[in-house]
């Protein structure tokens, strides 16, 4: 399996390179081509939703289908998609198109665009549930953060290398590098088991309240908020506190976010690897390493703690996820598990949506103690967790 295994790692790693790509590039892409701060943030918003939308249908597709045409289809979708998005900002760039056409093209592009990646994910997620045991699980998923975090550290990267040639080069390549394998992929990926297909239309439809799923889906759309609400503020902490110009800040704020990925890179790819962890055990040293975050930027003053709290997000997400994922996947059958990880997907969507909202709204009112209120938000949603396990280990099934 390990050929398979590789596609599915590569394509995950590309959408995290490709991803962070295209936020390093076009927020400051959008402002030559004249389009207003909000215009910006509506076409990457618009993905986001468009993304919560559809992921329990691709969900709900992976199962009836199987994994392997999901997974074509969605990395095929990724790489047109972001090729016609660089298309239409070169156009925008050498034509006199206006602002609002630009724009409407470009948020109906994000939204086709992550109408099909939304099927990645869970695709991959359960082409290597229905290849694995129970015990290799929490690994596996592991991986899965693993690469999509190592791909958004080099995406940057290799971005900044490549721009120089010219501002859409980095946009255009991530998307051929994604495609060129597909052939082959489609070659050597095996199809979901047929019994799975078969038993589908009698396995019911997981919804976001089914009580097998809904503490993992509450806990994944809170650590997600939780993320992006600080990925939202942490500028204009640093401002706010050290006094820093736009330049300053923004070297520190990547600076951060590096220490972060790569602390998420190392738990997944080396500690979990290395030492067996249950489920439950990744989603308690995971919470217990975002609670130390979150304290830190609460009673933190200088950057050496602003360094501090973000290598203990980076830790606390390293664990949590390929925790959530690995728990919530042996609360139903073989047969739901497409739908399981669409929902997963979905609360993550979400995340991203209300946590930029929750984030800037609160910093507003009440500066740094809005990383209070996540806190407490956290420790909210992990006693629902804690007091509900037993709903969800009741039905567990080792698939």
């Amino acid at each position: 399996m390990s050929i398979q295994f590789g596609f599915i790692y590569f394509f995950l790693l590309m959408v995290g390179a490709g991803q962070s790509i295209v936020f390093a590039i076009f927020p400051a892409l959008s402002r030559e081509l004249m389009m207003t701060e909000l215009q910006a943030g509506l076409v990457i918003s618009a993905a986001a939703l468009m993304s919560f939308v559809v992921s329990p249908f691709w969900g709900r597709r992976v199962d009836k289908a199987g994994s392997k045409s999901s997974l074509i289809q969605g990395v095929a979708g990724y790489g047109f998609f972001n090729l016609a998005f660089a298309g239409v900002l070169w156009l925008a760039i050498d034509t006199t198109m206006s602002v609002v056409a630009v724009f409407l093209l470009l948020v109906l592009i994000r939204c086709l665009f992550a109408f099909f990646t939304a099927a990645i994910l869970p695709a991959a997620q359960t082409y290597l549930i229905a290849h694995t045991s129970a015990e290799e699980r929490p690994a596996k998923m592991a991986m899965i953060g693993m690469m999509f975090g190592l791909g958004m550290i080099l995406g940057p990267a290799a971005g900044s290398a490549l721009v120089s040639v010219g501002i859409l080069a980095p946009i255009v390549l991530s998307a051929l590098i994604m495609l060129l394998p597909l052939p082959f992929a489609a070659r050597h990926l095996h199809e979901a088991p047929v019994i799975q297909k078969q038993q589908f239309e009698g396995a019911g439809k997981i919804r976001f309240r089914d009580a097998r799923i809904r503490p993992y889906f509450l806990l994944m759309l809170t650590v997600y908020a939780i993320f992006s609400a600080i990925q939202q503020t942490i500028a204009f902490s640093l401002q706010d506190l050290l006094s820093f110009d736009a330049v300053t800040t923004a070297q520190w704020v990547g600076i951060a976010f590096m220490i972060c990925a790569v602390a998420s890179v190392i738990c997944q790819g080396v500690i979990i690897q290395k030492w067996q962890f249950s489920g439950q055990q990744l989603i308690a040293i995971g919470l217990v390493s975002i609670l130390i975050s979150l304290t830190v930027f609460i009673a933190g003053q200088g950057v050496v703690a602003v360094v501090i709290a973000f290598a203990a997000l980076g830790v606390g997400f390293g664990f949590v996820y390929p925790g959530i994922v690995s728990k919530a996947s042996l609360s139903v059958t073989g047969q739901l598990q497409g739908q399981v990880t669409g929902a997963l997907q979905a609360a993550m969507s979400l995340g991203f949506i209300v946590g930029p909202l929750i984030g800037a709204g609160l910093y507003a009112e009440i500066g740094q103690w809005v990383y209070g209120v996540l806190l407490c938000l956290l420790v909210s949603t992990s006693l629902y967790v804690w007091f509900n396990r037993d709903k969800s280990e009741e039905s567990e099934v080792l698939v």
